[in-house]
């Protein structure tokens, strides 16, 4: 059988052993807070800013996988909806998603869930697959930003691209960079919890 068919555990999994619906709710809940923070550290371009989104989805699917991921991340964005003000620039409501970020937004889901099989596949352990799960986001969230983008606007691809992606480049690979130093280290703590429990 190929390693990668067999599921890995979670870092959720590895930390918390005695999971309740009490935990998940509220580890859920300080998701939706983590990423209204990380969506509000940003350099504001029009007309998508510059946010430290996405290190939050990596963050988020890395920690739940595929299923809880995908809770945490569709809590964020009802809660954007409901009209907390958790999208970037504090916004909310349903003109966010129709907006020109509204493509973004939707593209977290995907992102979150893919990236959260990833995970459970043993995926995301070392610094290159690390680099992997985080490339196939980026790849899956410029696919669903971009065509959103494109729709809003209605510029032409080359312009979209510029408003959309170009910017984001540099950003994107100091975020990739920086998961690749910073997460091997939360793998190696959580396997020591689970060996002390």
């Amino acid at each position: 059988m190929n390693v990668h068919e067999t599921r890995y555990k979670t870092l959720y999994e590895m930390i918390f052993h005695q999971r309740t619906i009490i935990l998940d709710i509220f580890m859920v809940l300080a998701s939706v807070v983590f990423m209204a923070i990380m969506a509000n550290l940003q350099i504001p371009l029009w007309p998508v800013p510059i946010t430290m989104q996405t290190f939050g989805i990596f963050l988020i699917a890395f920690f739940f996988g595929s299923r809880k991921g995908l809770v945490a991340i569709a809590a964020y964005v009802l809660a954007g909806l409901l009209g907390f003000g958790v999208f970037a620039g504090y916004k909310s409501g349903i003109k966010a998603i129709l907006g020109p970020t509204g493509g973004y937004i939707i593209g977290f889901l995907f992102m979150a869930f893919f990236i959260g099989l990833m995970i459970e596949k043993g995926y995301g352990r070392t610094r290159k697959s690390i680099l992997l799960c985080m490339l196939a986001g980026e790849i899956i969230l410029y696919v669903f930003g971009l065509v959103g983008l494109q729709l809003n606007i209605g510029t032409s691809i080359l312009k979209t691209l510029q408003y959309g992606l170009f910017p984001f480049i540099i950003g994107d690979t100091l975020k990739a960079f920086m998961a690749a130093a910073f997460f091997p280290y939360l793998w190696q703590g959580a396997e020591k919890l689970e060996k002390a429990k």
